[in-house]
């Protein structure tokens, strides 16, 4: 074990841009991208081996972050936990939530990487040090929004991986969408699970309207159908139509969760650490989904295998969490990270080595560091 509890102290933070180039744009309702705009942390500590890794990707549709926002603020927390003890991670959480009240996608990159510190210091992968198990976690694989024409033959590329559940974005017109949706069913057969993201593209009885027509298709649940503010109307969606309503935009904090259960505004939960600012945040989210009988989701942005592996230890260590959408890494026409999760036919191995168990590339480290100087 690197250095004594009551020693370690963090040294230094390197801030990097990390743009990973996408095979093809990536759409949804409120954006659109060909890149992954991201940003990695390096959080360095008095023990020289014992570093920390971490990964934001922000969305700015979603979280009012980018790339330059998050790599400004980062610089601006930096400070705040230079020597300080790493393995404090509610006081650092705490603390940099004081600061800094928003901007949950670059402290998620921060508490991620103090997670992977102190999983490293304890010698344990991170989902046994977060108390977690092994079990079986199959995800998804996301088709976004595209031509009606050719979603079918996008379907059947996702079963040429392996993967036997399907995400469909939706938010394009009533019409599009059904006809995406009705190609998807007829490629793929019945036995596939489909399951579908509005990104709030919709109001109330566009929802209602949307997802009863989309009742035939056998649709598993529906994220996101409405603004993320509407909770009253969320509760209303959830309580007009069959298919379940997971609240997904609507859910940044633990707060949001106690909102949420008290308005019995969704059934399902999507819990993502852009969102929650971290493991910190999330695990409190994930108790509170539990405890209100609940069940969640662990999703994505944009994330490398870094960031991915980091969200699929959480959900290992989470009862509450059933769902699971951690394929953004296929999106990615690089491979700039070692180690990490893998997806076989859709199914998420975690990696044993101490940590998260994913670190970039030392050529990615090499490129980052010219890059910065």
């Amino acid at each position: 074990m690197p250095g004594s509890a009551t020693d370690l102290a963090i040294t230094a933070v390197d801030v990097y841009p990390f743009d990973i180039p996408m095979h093809e744009p990536f759409r949804i309702a409120t954006m659109v991208t060909s890149r992954s705009p991201n940003v990695l942390i390096r959080i360095r500590t008095s023990a020289q081996e014992l570093t920390g890794w971490g990964e934001a990707s922000p969305l700015h549709s979603i979280t009012g972050e980018t790339q330059g926002i998050c790599i400004a603020a980062a610089h601006e927390i930096a400070p705040l936990i230079v020597g300080r003890n790493p393995l404090e991670i509610a006081l650092l959480v705490d603390l940099i939530n004081r600061f800094l009240p928003h901007n949950s996608t670059i402290k998620g990159a921060f508490d991620m990487a103090l997670y992977d510190i102190a999983a490293k210091h304890a010698g344990m992968p991170l989902y046994r040090f977060l108390g977690g198990r092994v079990r079986r976690m199959e995800s998804d694989l996301t088709i976004g929004i595209g031509e009606p024409a050719v979603a079918g033959e996008k379907a059947m590329a996702v079963l040429s991986k392996g993967f036997r559940i399907i995400k469909v974005k939706l938010g394009a017109t009533f019409e599009e969408d059904e006809a995406r949706l009705r190609n998807i069913r007829a490629a793929i057969g019945p036995d596939i699970t489909v399951r579908v993201d509005a990104n709030q593209a919709w109001d109330v009885p566009t929802a209602i309207k949307s997802l009863r027509s989309f009742e035939k298709f056998d649709i598993e649940f529906c994220e996101q159908p409405l603004r993320a503010h509407d909770t009253a109307g969320l509760h209303a969606v959830s309580r007009a139509v069959s298919i379940p309503v997971m609240a997904d935009e609507s859910l940044f904090s633990p707060a949001d969760a106690l909102r949420l259960c008290a308005a019995d505004a969704a059934p399902y939960f999507n819990i993502k650490l852009a969102k929650s600012g971290g493991i910190y945040s999330a695990l409190q989210i994930a108790a509170i989904a539990q405890a209100s009988g609940r069940t969640c989701m662990v999703g994505c942005m944009l994330e490398s295998r870094l960031g991915l592996s980091a969200s699929a230890h959480f959900a290992a260590a989470c009862e509450s969490v059933r769902y699971y959408d951690i394929d953004s890494c296929y999106e990615h026409s690089e491979e700039l990270i070692e180690g990490g999760l893998t997806l076989t036919d859709g199914i998420i191995t975690l990696p044993e080595t101490p940590g998260i168990g994913a670190a970039p590339k030392q050529e990615t480290i090499d490129r980052l560091e010219r890059a910065a100087q």
